[in-house]
């Protein structure tokens, strides 16, 4: 499928309006997989950059979430408003986090702060030991 060639829109952005369109249509549910930068790059007959660009778009409009390793799938539930959002138009309103990309980010939180801790009490008990008056 090609790309309409006058529409005076940037490539990623008609990409990711088809997106945006399979979403707000029920075609991609909430978790469902977004075709990749490669699929994309084959359907639309685009640069793999253009295609990359596209799905940024869509995660910065909160629209879909990436699990690294896995693809990019449709948050859930989507923001409000952001089925208004079209070609040459900025998101309305902050990022709203799905549940599931919610999730997925407070245990790779969670998964951080505690090798911090970690971390932090080794570091503690180096110093420790060498400020002991008989270390070398």
């Amino acid at each position: 499928m090609k790309l309409p060639q006058h529409s005076g829109a940037p490539p990623y952005r008609l990409v990711a309006d088809a997106i945006r369109q399979m979403i707000s249509s029920g075609r991609l549910a909430p978790g469902d997989k977004v075709p990749s930068s490669r699929e994309l790059e084959a359907e639309y007959e685009i640069a793999n950059m253009t295609a990359r660009s596209s799905l940024r778009l869509l995660r910065e409009e909160g629209l879909i979430y990436s699990v690294p390793g896995r693809g990019n799938f449709v948050a859930d539930p989507p923001p409000s408003g952001a089925t208004r959002v079209g070609a040459g138009e900025a998101p309305e309103g902050g990022r709203e986090l799905g549940s599931t990309e919610y999730q997925e980010l407070s245990a790779r939180l969670n998964e951080l702060s505690g090798r911090v801790d970690h971390m932090t009490t080794l570091l503690e008990r180096v110093i420790e030991e060498r400020s002991r008056p008989d270390a070398t």
